[in-house]
């Protein structure tokens, strides 16, 4: 009963805040890109339905309308090739029959992330993932401390597949030279996680860690509602992407009447 009076509070505060999101929205440092960034809530929606192939289709639309919107912007050239390569990894995971849901809806919400990144000049939602990335790297520490390599490993995954979740909305809201250190900081832990429990030097070296990440996370004063990110990623944002999903239909219509003329039935 609480969960769902929850649930029921969170969507109420959901519907409440649209008016304000869309402003926040409008108002974003590329608002040329808005489209394509309501067009992820869609792609993310069908994924949690797992009608895959049309959310494979909405991203091959959102990355035709990227390409058109991106002629109008000062978007950096590597800022593009981390959209393109993002969007293309994600639409070869939602391809792979083998791959798992998880990961299928993971590597969607960090298309959504990485698309409010793009728009946003405030609090991007990815700031929001503090708790998921911070509390595996307390998980790593506590295991180094008891030589428990088993939790440890669990929680090194957890970590990586978090960070990579947001890697390419990160690249989009900091310096330089602070996404190539906890790029480094996540090399660390990729190539010597195996042998982390029997070094000395690992513990200081995740609490380093530990100090990158949170100076990642360090901003100005959060004034939006946390409610929101969970809301987008739990409800699947219906009501951001209707309008651009009607735009999608006319374009899936108007590409499949296009092959009907190319490959006539029999």
């Amino acid at each position: 009963m609480g969960i769902k009076r929850k649930t029921v509070a969170a969507l109420s505060a959901f519907l409440l805040l649209m008016p304000a999101a869309v402003h926040a929205i409008g108002s974003g440092q590329h608002p040329d890109f808005d489209n394509v960034t309501q067009l992820s809530d869609k792609a993310l929606e069908l994924a949690k339905e797992e009608r895959y192939k049309e959310a494979s289709e909405v991203l091959f639309y959102m990355s035709s309308q990227f390409g058109k919107d991106v002629a109008n912007s000062d978007l950096a050239d590597d800022k593009i090739r981390m959209v393109d390569m993002t969007m293309e990894n994600t639409i070869e995971a939602l391809g792979r029959a083998e791959e798992t849901r998880d990961v299928k809806i993971s590597r969607l919400t960090g298309v959504r992330l990485l698309m409010d990144a793009l728009v946003s000049d405030h609090q991007p939602l990815w700031k929001q993932t503090e708790y998921q990335i911070m509390n595996p790297i307390k998980s790593m520490q506590l295991s180094l401390k008891k030589k428990e390599d088993q939790s440890f490993q669990e929680a090194a995954n957890e970590f990586l597949a978090n960070y990579n979740m947001i890697r390419p909305a990160v690249s989009m809201d900091v310096t330089e030279a602070v996404f190539d250190q906890v790029d480094r900081d996540v090399e660390y832990i990729e190539n010597t996680r195996t042998n982390m429990i029997s070094s000395k030097e690992s513990r200081e070296k995740l609490t380093s860690i530990q100090g990158d990440f949170e100076k990642l996370f360090d901003a100005k004063e959060d004034t939006s509602d946390p409610s929101l990110f969970w809301l987008i990623f739990s409800i699947g944002g219906i009501i951001f992407s209707t309008l651009f999903y009607v735009g999608w239909r006319k374009y899936k219509a108007e590409t499949e009447s296009e092959k009907a003329v190319e490959w006539p039935e029999e």
